[in-house]
């Protein structure tokens, strides 16, 4: 009888690497670990953009009351009264209303 040469295959660094139980258990873990911090970090992004949109929201809300209370301020400059009434009490004007002064002319006789 001839012996016959049987040509095992040679594993591979990676499948000898993975087939070790230490190994296999490691990356598990370091998979785990780096899902865990990504999510971590996904959050902590979201908590912020959260944060600054509800800070953007109170700008928004606070700008918009600023707007209507300025619309007011201008509807009421608008009215005569009101322009009249700070001509005298801010700057000081007087009414310009005429006066009628009569003059009479005595003819003497």
């Amino acid at each position: 009888m001839k012996k016959v040469k049987i040509n095992q295959r040679k594993t591979g660094f990676l499948k000898k690497m993975i087939g070790n139980p230490y190994v296999f258990a490691f990356l598990i873990l370091m998979t785990l670990v780096l899902t865990l911090v990504a999510y971590m970090y996904i959050r902590n992004s979201l908590n912020l953009v959260s944060s600054i949109n509800l800070s953007l929201k109170e700008d928004c809300r606070r700008l918009e009351q600023e707007n209507i209370f300025l619309e007011s301020e201008i509807n009421e400059l608008k009215r005569p009264g009101r322009i009249r009434q700070i001509a005298q009490e801010e700057l000081g004007m007087i009414s310009s209303k005429p006066k009628a002064e009569a003059v009479v002319v005595v003819h003497k006789k």
